[in-house]
């Protein structure tokens, strides 16, 4: 597998993903404003955690543009439970007792302590948004074929962004923050993440182009190459 390029990139592309799921648990709590007076919606907020998290939808777009939905998907599942994984160490950590004389054990607490609603919407919000990013990306490909990559990775990943967002900040901070405030929530988030989703577009041509030299291709690739493998075996025998 290793002595495979194509494999060589994919386990990176695997690893940069992986590691953007592991940044959530310190990057979701984090609220920062949005100015957007200049489209008249004031200022908004929106969780640092999205701007970071809207990183991982490129990293399985490209991954379902080469190797197919099957492959993205392991992405997401592996990404779920390094989730899972962080969740539990951070929780051990807190509950630890501090180093006698150790001065910031009470805000460790505060930033990591993370309450159930948070990491239960996020937890479910990136799991539902990446799988149907996928779907999604593989249902438009199968009806425009290969041309029009840009075409399934935005209408993918703006559908998702909205599923993610919605499903978050309705089980994170629904009855914690005031109603008026949701709203600039959900939107400010949104918002940001469709930026990012906007940006992303060469960045999944750029990967596509990395791996097959081409800027768009079949998937499957490591199938397709087996079978072409196969089928020079066949020949020559």
């Amino acid at each position: 597998m290793l002595d495979d390029p194509k494999e060589r990139k994919y386990l990176i592309l695997f690893g940069l993903y992986v590691g953007f799921w592991g940044m959530l648990q310190c990057l979701t709590v984090k609220l920062v404003p949005l100015d957007l007076a200049w489209l008249g919606l004031g200022t908004l907020a929106f969780s640092y955690g999205s701007f970071a998290h809207a990183f991982t939808f490129p990293c399985t777009d490209a991954a379902a543009e080469i190797w197919g939905a099957k492959r993205a998907r392991m992405m997401v599942y592996m990404g779920t439970a390094v989730y899972i994984v962080c969740t539990v160490f951070l929780f051990l950590a807190v509950q630890a007792p501090p180093a006698e004389g150790w001065p910031l054990n009470d805000a460790y607490v505060a930033l990591f302590q993370g309450g159930p609603r948070i990491i239960l919407g996020s937890l479910l919000a990136t799991l539902s948004a990446q799988l149907w990013d996928i779907y999604v990306f593989e249902w438009v490909k199968k009806r425009t074929g290969e041309k029009n990559l840009w075409l399934r990775n935005n209408v993918s990943t703006f559908g998702s962004q909205l599923l993610d967002t919605t499903i978050f900040c309705t089980i994170a901070f629904y009855g914690i923050i005031p109603n008026d405030v949701m709203p600039k929530l959900i939107i400010g988030s949104y918002l940001m993440k469709l930026l990012v989703a906007v940006i992303d577009t060469p960045i999944v041509y750029i990967v596509v182009y990395w791996v097959t030299g081409h800027w768009t291709s079949k998937g499957d690739i490591v199938e397709e190459e087996t079978n072409d493998g196969d089928n020079e075996t066949g020949a020559t025998s």
